[in-house]
């Protein structure tokens, strides 16, 4: 996914809008009813650490939402960040173009499609079964097929590729 298609939302206590991005405000024109007139949100709050999936509206597609308090260093919740994107590719999707255009191995596209859904290497070994020794082998392979040279550049091509 690339982080410029994300909708970042910036709630406070009330859940008043204090700092949308211009990906929150194209989302806003497509899906109409996200928040009120006054700046207060009015789409759906998902619990911490789960991704949920809502339709805003009966013509409108998707949008999958997580949450996450910010605290800045304080013991109480300061602000509230959402993070929105509507999906794209199926998984078997994915995994076909990129196999497609980078002749990737089985376990090159099981790490891409980890990465693309926005685990770090630590958390791609663990979802793979796999040792970070692993990933960091696969991760090579991966930056020299796609001639870049960090895991950032590396998601911003694949995600380029399935645009």
């Amino acid at each position: 996914m690339d982080l410029r298609s994300v909708a970042i939302i910036l709630l406070d206590h009330q859940s008043k809008i204090i700092f949308s991005n211009k990906a929150a405000q194209d989302l806003w024109e497509g899906a109409p009813g996200l928040k009120t007139e006054d700046g207060e949100w009015t789409g759906l709050v998902p619990p911490d650490d789960e991704v949920m999936e809502f339709r805003p509206s009966e013509e409108a597609g998707p949008i999958r939402v997580c949450r996450t308090y910010l605290t800045n260093g304080r013991p109480t919740v300061g602000y509230v960040g959402l993070f929105l994107h509507r999906p794209g590719y199926s998984r078997e999707q994915r995994r076909a173009r990129l196999q497609e255009r980078f002749q990737f191995t089985q376990a090159e596209l099981r790490l891409a499609d980890v990465l693309l859904e926005g685990n770090r290497p630590d958390k791609a070994a663990e979802a793979l079964g796999v040792t970070i020794h692993t990933v960091r082998t696969y991760l090579k392979r991966l930056y020299r097929k796609l001639g870049v040279h960090s895991q950032a550049a590396l998601v911003c091509e694949l995600n380029k590729l399935l645009e």
